[in-house]
């Protein structure tokens, strides 16, 4: 993923709400890595209007991290884009989706992600990845038309919901 020209191109024209979406999709799909941690050092460099203060809401105790919370949290980070949030986001990726690393039958290593709860869904991490994104993007669509934000929030968020839904089925062929 990393720096795709969209991503260039959104930051250059300053384009704050769409930069903010295209990151927070970036965390979850790359489980809180090196693209994303690329791509919002890239942001921060161009857009200083791109952090906002914290809103000050108390975030919940590690033991308490679920999906339904990372939901919850990707969706009020598009509002409140806080390095308080951010790093919540970065530390609940990781924890509910951890690094796997196998050696393969050349002797390399593969990092692959997997949900630390270890439910009897039946879904790949990488389902469920696709789940959240999708759903994320499907609250954007949502709250985008529900507040009149500018078109390009329900049009991103459409665009989420899609990407999830490949991600979805690109893990069940896995």
């Amino acid at each position: 993923m990393a720096l795709t020209s969209d991503f260039k191109d959104a930051v250059q024209s300053g384009k704050v709400t769409r930069v903010r979406i295209m990151l927070k999709d970036s965390l979850l799909l790359s489980s809180g890595g090196e693209d994303f941690l690329q791509m919002l050092d890239y942001a921060k460099d161009q857009m200083p209007a791109l952090m906002d203060e914290h809103d000050g809401e108390s975030f919940k105790n590690p033991d308490d991290w679920n999906e339904e919370y990372l939901n919850e949290q990707m969706v009020a980070v598009v509002n409140n884009f806080s390095k308080e949030r951010v790093d919540l986001l970065v530390c609940m990726v990781k924890k509910l989706y951890k690094p796997q690393v196998t050696r393969t039958q050349t002797g390399t290593s593969k990092s692959t992600y997997s949900s630390s709860n270890n439910t009897s869904s039946g879904l790949s991490t990488v389902q469920k990845a696709g789940i959240a994104v999708a759903t994320v993007g499907a609250v954007t669509v949502v709250a985008g038309l529900a507040f009149r934000a500018p078109i390009a929030v329900p049009i991103l968020g459409g665009v989420a919901v899609v990407a999830g839904g490949a991600r979805y089925f690109a893990g069940r062929e896995n």
